[in-house]
């Protein structure tokens, strides 16, 4: 396994705690706005649905808060109107910085002798917020973030952008992420090594996967990170 002068990193499921954060969002933005507490799973199903997660993404064709693709996926809340559900949503997914268990110790880790990246699919202003909370920021050198640069993961030009930000190739630098579809897929494309988080510790497909993690906590013990 090669050393590696750069690492790129997914946020949302690697690093940050996404289901945890969506979770206490959708429950605090419930409480400002009176919905009872039996609608939260419906709420969950809605914020993680097909049209809202390519608006909070920015990916090419998403549709706007008030388009009926994102109408149609919200659940019957009387006078509540979808806009307004997730203007507030994500002005509470903005607070919450819950990290993945060993997140600082495995940038604190990564951080000696390399530069670092954070490559997000999400909106910008949640996402730096997020990252500010959590303590996380100051272990980046460069933070990529899909709606602020207009290309969203899988898209290799994502990864070519923070590849810039940190003056690296595609073969100087990995990229850490736990999503098959977006990371690993995305990696491939521009041509980078690849290190997947996995729950489960499997991987169906091989690419240029180097090596699969069950925690991120393992990642600094990699032959290519001693």
């Amino acid at each position: 396994m090669r050393a590696y002068s750069s690492v790129l990193l997914d946020l949302d499921g690697t690093l940050l705690d996404y289901p945890g954060a969506q979770a206490a969002a959708v429950r605090e933005t419930s409480r400002l706005m009176a919905i009872p507490e039996d609608l939260f799973g419906d709420l969950m199903t809605f914020v993680n649905s097909p049209p809202v997660q390519a608006f909070e993404s920015c990916r090419p064709g998403a549709p706007a808060l008030g388009d009926d693709a994102v109408a149609k996926a919200f659940p019957a809340v009387p006078s509540i109107q979808p806009a307004a559900f997730l203007t507030s949503y994500f002005k509470a997914l903005s607070k919450r910085g819950d990290t993945i268990e060993g997140a600082h110790a495995c940038l604190k880790s990564l951080r000696r002798g390399r530069k670092l990246a954070a490559v997000s699919n999400g909106l910008g202003h949640v996402q730096r917020s997020r990252l500010e909370v959590s303590g996380l920021t100051g272990f980046f050198d460069a933070l990529v973030i899909s709606c602020e640069v207009g290309v969203a993961k899988p898209d290799p030009g994502i990864f070519r952008m923070a590849l810039d930000l940190l003056g690296a190739g595609p073969g100087d630098a990995v990229m850490i992420g736990d999503s098959v579809s977006s990371d690993m897929a995305g990696a491939e494309a521009a041509g980078m090594d690849f290190i997947f988080v996995s729950a489960t510790g499997e991987v169906r497909t091989a690419g240029r996967t180097v090596a699969v993690v069950g925690s991120i906590s393992e990642i600094p013990e990699l032959e290519c990170f001693r």
